[in-house]
């Protein structure tokens, strides 16, 4: 199973770029999730022609379209728990150190948060930690996003997907 992870595209409406990833790359995952910072109903209804899109707010995101969006959800993909959230008031600095208890009754293996524009996979308290950075503003980098695929054995392994142009 591939999962792609998409968080803070801060687009008003989807422009060249992510309507190539999205042909390309994104529309071909099994699953297609958005961590928030959309910014934009058209881009929202865009990425939800996926036929597994799942989002979830984020402080950017305003407008009765956003006030749909859940804050916080978990998905349940081919047996794999995902916990989804943007991330924002969660603190400054470390985010990732809140983000187990956030999560600890709902038993995921996964989860993605965004809001701070930083690239991050790693381990905490045996859950995976991922956080695709921005689609459009990277505070390091290239802007970008995630594909996590999860092998035969149920291991989960995360390639970055650097967009070559700024957006």
């Amino acid at each position: 199973m591939r999962i792609a992870v998409l968080s803070d595209t801060h687009l008003a409406s989807p422009n060249h770029v992510l309507v190539s990833e999205f042909e390309q790359v994104l529309q071909p995952a099994d699953a297609l999730l958005h961590l928030g910072d959309i910014t934009s109903e058209s881009v929202l209804d865009y990425l939800a022609s996926h036929r597994a899109f799942y989002a979830v707010a984020g402080n950017m995101d305003s407008g009765r379209w956003a006030a749909e969006l859940p804050a916080k959800r978990v998905v349940e993909l081919n047996g794999l728990r995902v916990g989804m959230l943007h991330g924002a008031g969660l603190g400054f600095g470390n985010l990732e150190a809140a983000l187990p208890d956030r999560f600890a009754q709902e038993n995921v293996q996964l989860i993605c948060f965004g809001h701070t524009h930083r690239r991050l996979w790693q381990e905490s308290g045996g859950v995976r930690l991922l956080n695709p950075g921005s689609f459009t503003f990277p505070k390091q980098g290239r802007p970008g996003y995630a594909l996590v695929q999860v092998t035969s054995q149920g291991d989960l392994e995360v390639e970055w997907r650097l967009l070559e142009e700024r957006i």
